[in-house]
């Protein structure tokens, strides 16, 4: 499905929603003038994404005039909203570790989308590299996305890569998502017209040897102006609880797209019977306003001589405060008026400006729900996967294969999503620990069941070193002669039952 965002914030796209907010709190005196002075007070990683690189060349640009002094802030909005980026922040939203898995990427050795019975059980070949430890099982902490580990409570963010969204804002990426769709939906050369779900008369003109199929390079011509199944309006509000999500479906999508409203600012998109629940997020007055008064709160406990303003000997503990939650700046950028001394007006506007910089960008937060396969697999639940499991695991997939085709999808599994959008916000303001989350109280890390937790008799037990309920030829203790006359089933693995098997047998 192609889909086109269109977002604006108060009535007002975007963009010149940022450029304004910026332009009245650098415009020190209010005269609807900017000079290069106050135009260097806009933050600098928002100047760097224009032409000009510079206070001074911003000025020239947006006044169209070489040797102007001044320009007005309608016309510097103007150049301004015009020069930021189109593209917005994918990022994956947090969950509980052995749900951070995408085991199906992971072991989808040919990248069609699928899981078939053959890479189930190569599974242990495909990330044989991500055993850390070397112990021949998967702990859901190696196989998850890095996280700190410092803090081993902490959720974890998926791999954006392997979430099925992609954002068309550059050539790379209309390269990188031309070759997926011709191997997922095709034959890895070439993609039938009609797999696309798009009018063929619109298709037809981009198929240059018009052979009804599309390669590589002809998709590529056709996603760079893409006709769409749905249009997206995102209403943002910088007020909380005023924001909306309206939908337009096109015709062609009507038979596998449908919207089903929830209440003001959400909706589910069901397509293909995997839903989808958008969210858009407002409220970023709000999040300045919590930023500015735990400033500003904190501020009068680094005011030592008590005379109401920071002195530059009293700043560094604030500004190790600002640091924490991603407010960055010297004494002389937040001292404005360079009097030496910092006001709490000084610090409210220079928190808003950096602020608003954060937010100049749209981000789409992007979390999974439902069954995975790495938690289908793990029957034991010890959040590891053994070779046994892996071996056998697409017998726990099956009642999940609706259409019988002996593969498995992510939309067979009861896989939903959902997707919130806003503009940006400060790391620390984000959600991102397991307590926030309900998750405190939960581990990351695989659950050993310990010696006296094993069956078997007491030799195979401790040959088990890895206590995953079975003994590898590694694991034994004897020849490997020995190992094959035990291994009944000839899978490889010694099982307990077999270990039994031979007690029973065995001479005390």
């Amino acid at each position: 499905m192609l889909a086109e965002m269109k977002i604006s914030v108060d009535t007002q796209p975007y963009r010149s929603w940022v450029t304004g907010f910026l332009a009245k709190r650098v415009d020190l005196n209010s005269d609807d003038q900017l000079t290069v002075e106050e135009i260097a007070l806009i933050p600098e990683r928002l100047l760097q994404q224009t032409q000009a690189r510079s206070a001074k060349i911003a000025l020239q640009k947006s006044a169209r005039n070489k040797t102007a002094e001044s320009v007005s802030t309608n016309d510097f909005n103007i150049w301004f909203a015009s020069q930021l980026s189109r593209s917005f922040d994918l990022i994956a939203g947090a969950v509980q570790a052995s749900e951070a898995v995408r085991l199906a990427a992971l072991i989808d050795a040919n990248g069609d989308g699928k899981v078939s019975r053959e890479e189930v059980a190569n599974g242990g070949y495909s990330l044989r590299f991500r055993d850390l430890d070397d112990d021949q099982t998967f702990s859901a902490t190696e196989l998850m996305p890095f996280r700190d580990p410092r803090n081993q409570q902490a959720a974890v963010v998926p791999d954006v890569a392997n979430l099925p969204f992609v954002q068309l804002g550059d050539q790379s990426s209309i390269e990188r998502t031309a070759n997926q769709i011709v191997t997922r939906y095709g034959d890895g050369t070439n993609v039938k017209l009609n797999a696309l779900r798009q009018p063929l008369e619109q298709l037809t003109q981009f198929d240059a040897d018009h052979n009804n199929t599309f390669n590589a390079a002809e998709l590529q011509q056709f996603l760079q102006q893409p006709s769409v199944h749905l249009k997206m309006d995102i209403q943002l509000a910088d007020a909380a609880n005023a924001s909306d999500v309206l939908f337009e479906i096109s015709e062609a999508a009507a038979t596998f797209c449908k919207v089903e409203p929830l209440r003001r600012g959400r909706a589910k998109l069901i397509v293909d019977d995997m839903p989808i629940e958008l969210r858009s997020r407002g409220g970023s007055k709000s999040s300045r306003g919590f930023m500015v008064n735990f400033l500003l709160q904190r501020m009068s406990s680094y005011d030592a001589d008590k005379n109401g303003y920071l002195s530059e000997d009293e700043f560094p503990e604030m500004q190790q405060q600002m640091a924490q939650i991603q407010v960055n700046g010297t004494f002389s950028e937040v001292d404005i008026n360079g009097d030496a001394m910092l006001f709490r007006d000084e610090i409210k506007t220079y928190i808003e400006r950096d602020a608003i910089a954060t937010q100049s960008r749209i981000e789409v937060s992007v979390k999974q729900d439902g069954k995975t396969l790495f938690k289908l697999i793990d029957r034991n639940v010890d959040r590891r996967l053994s070779a046994r499991e892996l071996s056998t695991g697409f017998e726990a997939l099956l009642e999940y294969d609706l259409n019988g085709d002996q593969f498995l999808t992510e939309s067979e599994l009861g896989t939903a999503y959902t997707l919130q959008i806003g503009l940006g916000q400060a790391a620390s303001l984000r959600m991102d620990t397991m307590s926030l989350m309900g998750m405190a109280n939960r581990t990351a890390d695989a659950i050993l069941p310990g010696v006296a937790g094993l069956n078997g008799p007491e030799w195979f037990k401790r040959m088990d070193r890895n206590q995953d309920r079975d003994v590898s030829f590694r694991e034994f203790l004897g020849t490997r002669a020995l190992f094959d006359q035990l291994d009944l089933n000839k899978d490889n693995l010694l099982s307990a039952d077999e270990a039994e098997l031979l007690n029973a047998e065995s001479t005390p």
